[in-house]
């Protein structure tokens, strides 16, 4: 059986026999060339790839529609199969009932309330790191942001999920986690896509990083079991049960959980930090006021669980950075049944391309929406704005169970940091690519300077 062309085709990219579209799309600039035909065709766009199509949204309306009003027609699908080589079948890649099973079991451990007994590690860890620093403002040594922020959160995790601090062999599983998804992202953006059976570099290199982050997780879970009291996040996952039936999740499910956390958790955070610093360094009048607030505040003290009700212009800040470098800039999906959208008929079984990254920057929504201004996310303009608009988090059932940990960290970590010194930027602007996660081209250098 041969697929035929769909009739009423929304605006679709000059195409090549049996190429369709896919000559275009190339490895770390794939959002670019996104950006690129949503600025020629609009905001819902048709891509030839392979022997069907996809469709590519961007208007908030739709996003809306696939990922929370008909959210049901719309499963994760095939397209998240090369990152279950990674992390298995955890939160961010099951479907249906295993899915739900699995959000009910672990949801309560990430509600708001939950998560506050981090609050005093988030901020402890977060000094830590700046007692190394102010060596090197004394010194006027230069720092590289990217690789702060990243032992930052990499350490906050490890204490949350394991109650570990981090050490040599932690560092070595947390290269091996960024070496497995740099695989998978630079496998998701090839349309020829070797067997894992075929022992290439790449290959070999990628199962290297898969067993030691199975041994590592593995152990963590070995020792979690002899536990008697659940003092991280592992280990009440051990202990937690799905409400509707009583059942508790088996070792393959807890690796696949703790992979996905602990990934999600320092990698994607840390990005977002590095952008903020990025940002701020780029504009003296909104790091004044971040300062000016932490000063007030905090005066030189730890963020406590209290403050971080009053830290409104850090958490504003943090919004703006998410919305100009929202860390998945790009979302599958796969419809189950037919659907309109837009008025265009998207066929059962079509892949659906969402892009966040071209939402939060939509001229519709958003005045000067290249321009960083955190005045965007006062709570009156937050009501105001269409549903969808702004997702950094995902949208829907299937919203990140992690962003408000997520969120906490790094207004946590702005504050602390805002509070006892001022970063000023060595490096050029740094423009964007996209490698799975959105990540600066190059890394961010500052000197950093004590502010008291």
């Amino acid at each position: 059986m041969t697929k035929t062309t769909p009739t009423n085709l929304p605006p679709t990219p000059p195409t090549k026999p049996i190429l369709g579209n896919i000559h275009q799309l190339r490895e770390q600039n794939i959002l670019l060339q996104m950006i690129e035909f949503w600025e020629n065709y609009g905001d819902l766009f048709a891509l030839k790839l392979g022997s069907g199509y996809t469709y590519v949204l961007t208007h908030p309306d739709h996003l809306h529609h696939v990922l929370v009003t008909n959210q049901k027609n719309y499963p994760k699908g095939a397209g998240y199969d090369s990152l279950r080589l990674l992390i298995g079948n955890g939160l961010i890649t099951n479907d249906g009932e295993p899915w739900r099973q699995q959000r009910r079991i672990m949801q309560p451990s990430f509600t708001p309330s939950s998560i506050t007994q981090f609050t005093d590690m988030m901020s402890e860890i977060t000094a830590k790191l700046l007692g190394r620093w102010h060596t090197a403002a004394d010194k006027g040594t230069l720092i590289t942001v990217d690789d702060e922020m990243l032992r930052l959160t990499m350490s906050i995790i490890s204490k949350a999920m394991f109650n570990i601090d981090l050490e040599e062999d932690l560092q070595e599983v947390g290269h091996a986690l960024q070496e497995g998804f740099d695989f998978i992202a630079g496998r998701n953006a090839t349309p020829l896509r070797m067997p894992l059976s075929i022992p290439t570099a790449k290959n070999r290199r990628f199962k290297q990083a898969l067993d030691i982050i199975d041994s590592f997780i593995y152990e963590r879970i070995a020792a979690g079991q002899q536990k008697q009291e659940a003092d991280d996040l592992l280990s009440i996952l051990l202990q937690a049960k799905d409400e509707e039936t009583g059942q508790t999740m088996n070792k393959q499910q807890l690796r696949d959980e703790a992979v996905t956390l602990f990934f999600a958790g320092f990698e994607t955070t840390a990005r977002t930090l590095t952008w903020g610093w990025h940002l701020l360094t780029q504009h003296p009048e909104v790091m004044a006021k971040l300062e000016q607030e932490a000063d007030e505040q905090l005066n030189g003290r730890l963020p406590t669980i209290g403050d971080l009700y009053n830290l409104t212009y850090t958490r504003m800040v943090t919004d703006e950075t998410l919305r100009l470098y929202p860390p998945t800039g790009l979302l599958g999906r796969q419809a189950v049944e037919e659907d309109v959208i837009g008025g265009y008929p998207i066929p059962a079984g079509s892949r659906i391309i969402l892009i966040p990254h071209v939402t939060h920057r939509h001229p519709a929504i958003w005045e000067n929406p290249a321009q960083f201004d955190p005045e965007r996310f006062t709570a009156e303009k937050v009501k105001a704005r269409p549903k969808s608009a702004y997702i950094p988090f995902a949208n829907g059932p299937r919203v990140c169970i992690g962003n408000n940990f997520a969120l906490m960290e790094m207004v946590i970590a702005l504050s602390t940091i805002a509070n006892r010194f001022r970063l000023e930027r060595v490096t050029a602007a740094i423009p964007f690519e996209f490698h799975g996660t959105t990540r600066p081209t190059t890394k961010l250098q500052v000197k950093i300077h004590h502010r008291s």
